[in-house]
């Protein structure tokens, strides 16, 4: 077993016996039905970052309610974004509106096939472009995703970082000839995803069940637990956020985030990052003219991101407001919004699931007791 970025000793890939596996044990998604190219590029979008079963109730839900691209195109994006709420990563949601409406506008709903023309359209990558073209269409490409990288990475022994420019351009190189040679193009970028994902898997994968298990460069589950090789992880940046309910005359006070950077257009209860928790707090309560003690808090809410840590710390202000807090907050764009308008609001995700689980219209009920 070769290391270092070299290709192992598999040279030709066995496609055919790949392919007879996923005859056999593809799944039997939705899309899969008729490859409608919608539907193949709203999975696509919808199962990045997210597992298929947890994207599967919002896909029927999705397709029930907008079937087509031109359907799609007339709904209001507050419309879009609460579908998508619980999928995180809601630019996905805003790209795939965007895209909605230049079809419908400029393509007559209908998706191309050129490369050229899909990427020319917005909030379309390589990926998705190879994954549209490959899968809808049937067309020469070669769409590498995770399950593709450590499929490849293993039987191949291929010791290089994944993922890197270079390691999928050298996959590009070693089955694309394959995709030529292939008519089932978009079963076998499939069959590549669904090995990945149902028996080549990140953690005990099973060697024994696997279709091309004896041409591998891995072909057992320790040796296949060395690939891919991940580069070393960056420190990440730990963060405390504070936030805080303020209920008065039948409402919570709430403004709506800049379309850009975290939780974008999404709303949000008064707030304040810092790096210690006392800091975050101290300067949240200041910015509201009351002490940290007539706030009551309840335990932090941790939550992972790529490169960044963030405690959430919840709190309630049990009090009301003077005259200068109300006057800061609505300087800095919040608002006093009815409790049965909150309800219907895209709030930033961990916010709205403490709301949903508990009677916003009873805050202090978020509070342990």
């Amino acid at each position: 077993m070769k290391s270092g970025g070299e290709l192992g000793k598999a040279s030709s890939f066995p496609s055919l016996a790949l392919l007879s596996w996923f005859e056999k044990e593809a799944r039997p998604l939705p899309w899969r039905e008729h490859y409608d190219p919608y539907q193949v590029a709203l999975s696509e979008m919808m199962c990045q970052q997210t597992q298929i079963a947890t994207a599967l109730p919002y896909f029927h839900r999705w397709i029930a309610r907008w079937p087509n691209w031109s359907s799609l195109a007339l709904a209001e994006e507050s419309e879009v974004l609460s579908a998508w709420e619980g999928l995180g990563y809601y630019q996905r949601a805003r790209r795939l509106l965007a895209l909605a409406k230049r079809l419908h506008l400029d393509h007559g709903g209908l998706l191309p096939k050129e490369r050229e023309a899909l990427f020319e359209l917005p909030g379309l990558g390589p990926y998705t472009v190879a994954a549209i073209r490959t899968i809808a269409f049937n067309l020469v490409d070669f769409p590498i995703d995770g399950n593709v990288r450590r499929v490849l990475s293993r039987f191949y022994g291929d010791g290089s970082f994944s993922p890197s420019k270079q390691q999928d351009e050298a996959f590009s190189e070693k089955m694309m000839p394959q995709f030529r040679r292939v008519r089932r193009r978009r079963e076998l970028a499939q069959a590549l995803m669904e090995l990945g994902a149902m028996v080549c898997r990140p953690k005990k994968a099973l060697c024994q069940s696997c279709p091309i298990q004896a041409d591998c460069c891995s072909a057992t589950p320790i040796r296949a637990q060395a690939f891919p090789v991940k580069k070393p992880k960056a420190k990440a940046k730990v963060l405390h956020l504070s936030f805080v309910w303020i209920p008065e005359s039948g409402g919570l006070w709430l403004r709506q985030r800049s379309p850009k950077g975290r939780f974008p257009s999404q709303y949000e209860a008064p707030n304040v990052e810092a790096l210690t928790e006392a800091d975050s707090k101290g300067r949240l309560c200041d910015g509201l003219c009351v002490p940290v003690a007539e706030v009551q808090w309840s335990g932090p809410i941790r939550r992972d991101f790529t490169t960044y840590q963030v405690t959430w710390h919840e709190g309630v202000l049990l009090n009301s407001m003077g005259f200068e807090a109300e006057a800061r907050l609505r300087e800095q764009g919040f608002d006093n919004h009815p409790y049965d308008h909150v309800a219907g609001l895209n709030l930033i995700p961990l916010m709205a699931k403490r709301l949903r689980l508990q009677n916003f219209k009873n805050p202090t009920s978020l509070l342990p007791s």
